[in-house]
Formats: C-alpha cells, sequence, structure tokens
C-alpha cells in the first residue's frame, strides 16, 4: 500500500468503488448479484487455501440474448453458449439447471424446478470441486449455490469433455452472465489481486470480497446498504491516540472541525459493537413482518454474516498485531456496544474503529447512514 494509505472497499460501493484486479478488469462491469457470487468464489479460495485437494476459480463476465428476447427451457445452441461463456476449448454437452420460462404470452415467468431443490443440487456440484473442510467454507458454499440459483436467474452446466465444472449464470438484468470454472489443480489458486498492492494485495482483495458480502446482506432499508471501507497505513508518532486521530482526519472526506472523541475499546466489545450492526441489519431476519416483534432477534448460529465479520476483524487485529503485541483499539461514533440504541433523527450512524499496531495504523469505517 502507499505511504499514505490505499482505502478499500467493497466491489459494489456506489461512491468508492474497489478497483477491478485482472482477468476481470477488462470485461464487462459485473452486476450487484453477480459480484455477489464472485466475492464468494475468491473468498472461498481464500478460506480453502490450506484444503486438499486445490482447485482454481475462473469468473468471466458476458451478455446474453435477455430472457424476454430468448427463453432456455433447453439450452441454447452449443456455439453460442461457447460465445456467451467465453469458452476457450470446444463445448460437448449442455443441460438447464434452472430456467424460469413463460407458459405463454402475458403469463408470469416460473421455474419447473423449486429453487431451494436446485441450491441443494449445485451446493453437492461445488463440494465436489471445492473442499469446504471447516464450517465456515461449507457456509459460504452453500450461499455460492444459492446466489447462483436464484431469484431469477437462469442456470446452465456446461461439459467441455474435461474434469472442469462448468456453470453458465444469467443475470435477469439485460441479460449480463456469469461463467463459472472450477478446475482441480495441485494447490488452491489464491484470489486475484492488483499489482499495485504489493505485499498487501491478498490482504486487500480479501478485504473487498467481505465488504462486499457484508454489504450484500446489511441493510439500513429498502436502498441503502451498511457500507464498510477500510485504510492501513504506518504509524507517525509513539501516541497511539495522536495516531489514530490523525489517521481519522486523513480519511474524512471532508477537512472536519475538530479532532474526534476516541473511546478504547476491548476486542471484546468490538466484536459485540459490530455483531450488533450485524444483528440490526440482517434482512433475513424479518422478511418485512414486524408486528409482534418485541426484542431484536439474535442471528442464526450457521449464517454467513456471522463469519463475515469476524474474518473482517480478524484481518485487521492481526495486521495491524507485532510480535506478541496486539494493536490498541479505539473507537468514535456510532458502535452499539451496549445494545441497539433508538433510533432519532439527529443521530449519525457513522462508527470509525482504528486499530493502532506497533508500526500500522488500520482504519474501518461502518456507514448506516442513509
Amino acid at each position: 500500500m502507499t505511504e499514505a494509505g490505499r482505502q478499500t472497499g467493497s466491489y459494489t460501493d456506489s461512491w468508492h468503488r474497489q478497483p477491478l484486479p485482472p482477468p476481470l478488469d477488462g470485461a464487462p462491469w459485473p452486476t450487484s448479484a453477480q459480484w455477489s457470487a464472485i466475492a464468494a468464489v475468491w473468498l472461498l479460495a481464500a478460506w480453502t487455501g490450506e484444503a486438499t485437494p486445490g482447485w482454481r476459480g475462473e469468473c468471466v463476465t458476458g451478455t446474453a440474448p435477455s430472457r424476454d428476447a430468448e427463453q432456455w427451457p433447453q439450452p441454447p445452441a452449443l456455439e453460442s453458449i461457447a460465445a456467451i461463456g467465453g469458452f476457450p476449448t470446444g463445448l460437448v454437452a449442455a443441460e438447464v439447471l434452472i430456467s424460469l420460462v413463460q407458459p405463454a404470452p402475458g403469463r408470469p415467468f416460473d421455474s419447473a424446478r423449486p429453487e431451494a431443490d436446485v441450491a441443494a443440487d449445485v451446493a453437492a456440484l461445488l463440494a465436489a470441486w471445492i473442499p469446504a473442510t471447516d464450517h465456515r467454507a461449507a457456509v459460504l458454499l452453500e450461499y455460492l449455490a444459492g446466489r447462483l440459483t436464484g431469484p431469477y436467474t437462469d442456470l446452465l452446466r456446461v461439459s467441455t469433455g474435461d474434469d472442469d465444472l462448468h456453470l453458465l449464470h444469467r443475470d435477469p438484468s439485460h441479460g449480463r452472465t456469469l461463467r463459472l470454472t472450477v478446475s482441480p489443480a495441485a494447490t488452491t489458486e489464491p484470489p486475484p489481486v492488483l499489482a499495485a498492492d504489493g505485499a498487501d494485495g491478498p490482504l486487500r482483495t480479501r478485504l473487498a470480497c467481505l465488504l462486499t458480502l457484508l454489504s450484500a446482506e446489511l441493510w439500513v432499508n429498502n436502498n441503502n446498504p451498511v457500507t464498510f471501507r477500510v485504510w492501513i497505513g504506518p504509524r507517525d508518532t509513539a501516541d497511539p491516540v495522536a495516531d489514530a486521530t490523525s489517521w481519522w482526519t486523513r480519511t474524512r472526506e471532508e477537512p472536519p472541525d475538530e479532532p474526534p472523541h476516541l473511546h478504547p475499546v476491548t476486542v471484546e466489545e468490538l466484536d459485540l459493537g459490530v455483531y450488533t450492526i450485524v444483528r440490526s441489519s440482517l434482512r433475513d431476519l424479518f422478511d418485512d413482518d414486524w408486528d409482534g416483534v418485541e426484542e431484536w432477534p439474535h442471528v442464526p448460529q450457521n449464517h454467513l454474516t456471522r463469519h463475515l465479520y469476524r474474518d473482517l476483524l480478524d484481518l485487521l487485529l492481526t495486521r495491524t498485531a507485532g510480535q506478541g503485541t496486539p494493536p490498541d483499539v479505539l473507537y468514535t461514533g456510532y458502535l452499539p456496544i451496549t445494545g441497539r440504541p433508538d433510533d432519532t433523527e439527529d443521530d449519525d450512524f457513522l462508527g470509525t474503529v482504528i486499530f493502532v499496531g506497533p508500526t500500522d495504523v488500520a482504519v474501518l469505517d461502518l456507514d448506516l447512514n442513509c
């Protein structure tokens, strides 16, 4: 990273989008739904890097005719699939795993199979190539299967006559496609990186994947996701509070009128505060039905967001720690350590956590403003 610190955001951040690493940098920009799948594939590579057997994943974006122009009750011609998916070799066969078809003009599109059944089948396919040997990887693999199978998507399995798994996903947005190929490898191929990031390239890609998936799952309201951004750079002084203040100041979009009021926080308190944000922002918990809700529900133990936020905090704590020396952790703004506070119009729901280690500083913004 540069001496001034390089900002890391999600790949779907509306204002500060994370740059595309190669090979996707020259391809059509993925949709938000596609980014959830791509980020899951890259994070799976990071989470299964030490497992055996190894594997490599390839994500290729493209464009097909929209569903309105061309339904897929049967696979398109192999020549068409090859062009859509950017396949480097000839195709042997293709099958429809899920496809929405309109039975008659003016009728709604529908699938011949329930999405949950197809997702289970796709999860089993992925598990045959990707060694999800711990709980978090298994949960992420199931999440990836869900992103590839719904809602409103079409998915083909394509064969090229080799040992690779080829899945071609069509997004409902103007026929945008994502081809995922999973291949056996001697060791797991790490996620792509930006060359300019140097030694922190793998960390920055992993952070961007975590932020992308968290923002896909956590929402302030129907239109605004929770936004996360990270900066990492060197310390300037011997005073941790002075360094935290300096880094908070330089990472603000506009020069602040006054320095922040910084509070020290333990790792346990930090975990509780971020968990409370996850707990209060996870749309899956309510299904838009708030009647009779007396106590804010907890996140299910097997939900992916539990693993995502903990990996995020662990990465920043580890990155800024010295040998046997944990970082000082301070925060300013919104971090609900004691529980979910009452919402008021005057509150600014932006929290910043600053990790000050022996040589490096990390800044984490958690933005719940609309």
